[in-house]
């Protein structure tokens, strides 16, 4: 359905195009021309500023207990304070993540399924 909705664009394109004259056809080329290279232009700007004002993040604190690891990393986005992601590895894959751990804690519990839930005494290094 889409093929044929291009097709047809373009032959009433091709069509528009052998009806005008001479001038408008500069003035329709200019104009095209213009337009893809304004949102080439935005699509880059905006690439790029998302890129300049994007998260940072590095390793703040490793675990490593019973086959699994727990990183908690410490980011900064655009604005505001920073703020310390926990995830859930094994095998080297993310299995979960979680936003927000207090500091008073020693128990990080992640809920793989409804039905699955982990929970790590990171100060003792042991599953519970």
């Amino acid at each position: 359905m889409i093929a044929l909705s291009l097709i047809a664009l373009i032959i009433s394109i091709l069509i528009v195009w052998m009806m005008l004259g001479r001038k408008w056809r500069a003035l329709l080329w200019t104009m095209a021309c213009l337009v893809i290279l304004t949102i080439a232009g935005g699509y880059l700007y905006l690439q790029f500023v998302s890129v300049a004002f994007g998260e940072k993040c590095e390793d703040n604190r490793v675990w490593k207990i019973e086959g699994y690891q727990i990183i908690e990393k410490k980011c900064i986005g655009f604005a505001g304070p920073y703020y310390y992601p926990v995830s859930l590895y094994k095998d080297g894959e993310e299995i979960d993540q979680i936003l927000f751990t207090p500091d008073s804690t020693c128990l990080v519990e992640f809920v793989l399924t409804p039905a699955d839930t982990l929970i790590f005494d990171v100060c003792e290094n042991k599953l519970r």
